[in-house]
């Protein structure tokens, strides 16, 4: 058994003919000599699979012999009949007189074990294969009333098609009435009419669902039922019980991405406004949430009621992130004003954060008010765990427009270690000292951002120049 779950057949094989040497008899033995032989026959190809697969259906034959009630015998041997009529057709393509015939065995198989998931779903994959649509139908129906779920995987088969999906309904059909895994086949019914654009048919099957005695409901179930309620516009009934979803949430966030989903995959933004003001009012939503609510409105350009979202939650409790999103919406309308404001509030109340610095010096830079600028581009730096090169260069280019050289020169002197294959660098750091007026240190820089950009010809003309005017 050892050697056969960790893949060494061979071995398996040698070791249970050595055990069927002491007891001839002794029906599971064989059951696994069956199964070692037939995996080692899924590794093989041509005349030595189909021998091999003939020697696991000798092996299934004897233990079945041994004892009749063996499902798992009748099921190898089906199994590998059918493997047998497949290597068969491809050993021999122009005969026509096939002697394996899998089905009687797949029946058997089912007869010893009726309620058999496996055996049922490998019988309609080999009815498929065989075009016999006529007994395909009826399995499929036995496969949905003994174990509802399936209709998850069956979805996925290349048979499944209008009538494979109606033998399913009608097999979870049956299943409620036995009362087979009620909710399950409920819940399969939904989706399956949900498919299918009865949105009322679904919805009712699903409340039956979570009504079910048997069904140990979740906050994301309701999630589900709520969902289905915004996509038929049915908002009051949606907003009942997406709140019960939250009353009873172990992960409120997590949901409230789910709930918020439902309404922005559907285009219902002003139903997830009211959504989120009842919402708020019944568990007072963390300033996260309400900032979630608003991204999720700006993610699908809903920029008014985001910025109302934003603006409701910095009239209670001012937050930095929330100014920070209204200058990112401010920015989306090309609101100068309006970005300068929003990003210089964020600043004062999270006074560390880098970013807010950055985005603040850039808006001042656009208006001209380079002092300012300057400044926020310092305080960027400042409280950046680590700077980069990017960051120096944009304060030097504030510097430089300040026709403060030397500043800037000083900047560029920085990002050159964080960025040093950066030919540019060197050119402005050039172009700096040419302004300070000197040339050697000019010519210095600009023959290493030549280096660095050999096929670059104005910094080739530059040094060119230089090295005249030095001369």
């Amino acid at each position: 058994k050892n050697y056969l779950r960790e893949g060494h057949y061979g071995v398996a094989i040698s070791r249970l003919t050595k055990a069927l040497h002491y007891n001839n008899n002794d029906y599971i033995t064989w059951d696994l000599l069956g199964r070692s032989y037939h995996r080692l026959s899924l590794l093989q190809t041509g005349q030595e699979a189909f021998d091999t697969a003939e020697q696991s259906k000798q092996a299934y034959l004897k233990a079945a012999k041994l004892n009749r009630h063996d499902a798992e015998a009748a099921f190898g041997l089906a199994r590998e009949e059918a493997r047998l009529e497949w290597l068969y057709t491809e050993l021999y393509p122009d005969r026509h007189d096939n002697p394996y015939e899998p089905l009687p065995y797949f029946r058997e198989a089912i007869r010893l074990r009726p309620n058999g998931i496996s055996y049922h779903y490998a019988l309609a994959r080999y009815l498929y294969r065989k075009g016999n649509k006529k007994e395909l139908l009826p399995i499929v129906t036995d496969l949905a009333r003994i174990y509802p779920p399936v209709y998850k995987y069956l979805e996925k088969e290349p048979f499944w098609s209008p009538d494979v999906e109606q033998a399913v309904k009608t097999g979870l059909e049956q299943a409620i009435q036995e009362g087979i895994l009620v909710h399950n086949a409920h819940m399969g019914m939904s989706d399956l009419l949900r498919d299918e654009n009865n949105l009322p048919g679904a919805i009712s099957q699903y409340k039956q669902a979570l009504n079910d005695k048997d069904m140990k409901a979740s906050s994301g179930n309701y999630v589900h039922l709520g969902h289905l309620y915004v996509e038929n516009t049915q908002f009051p009934e949606a907003e009942d019980t997406f709140l019960k979803a939250l009353a009873m949430s172990n992960n409120r966030e997590g949901d409230l991405h789910a709930i918020f989903r439902a309404y922005t995959n559907t285009k219902h933004y002003k139903a997830l406004l009211a959504f989120y003001h009842e919402a708020d009012n019944a568990f007072h939503l963390p300033a996260q949430t309400n900032i979630l609510v608003a991204r999720t409105l700006m993610d699908t350009e809903q920029y008014d009621e985001a910025k109302e979202v934003l603006e409701a939650l910095n009239q209670k409790d001012p937050d930095a992130e929330a100014y920070y999103w209204l200058f990112r919406i401010a920015q989306k309308q090309n609101d100068l004003d309006a970005m300068e404001l929003s990003i210089q509030k964020a600043t004062v109340l999270d006074p560390k954060n880098s970013q807010y610095h950055l985005q603040f010096s850039q808006v001042l830079n656009r208006e001209n008010k380079l002092d300012s600028a300057e400044k926020e581009a310092g305080l960027a730096i400042k409280y950046t765990a680590k700077p980069s090169a990017g960051i120096f260069s944009y304060r030097a280019s504030i510097r430089w427009k300040k026709q403060d050289y030397r500043g800037a020169a000083e900047d560029w002197k920085s990002a050159i270690p964080l960025q040093p294959t950066n030919a540019s660098f060197h050119a402005q750091l050039a172009e700096a000292y040419l302004m300070l007026g000197d040339l050697p240190k000019a010519a210095s820089q600009y023959e290493k951002a030549v280096q660095l950009d050999p096929n670059n010809q104005t910094y080739q003309q530059k040094l060119q120049l230089l090295k005249d005017a030095i001369n």
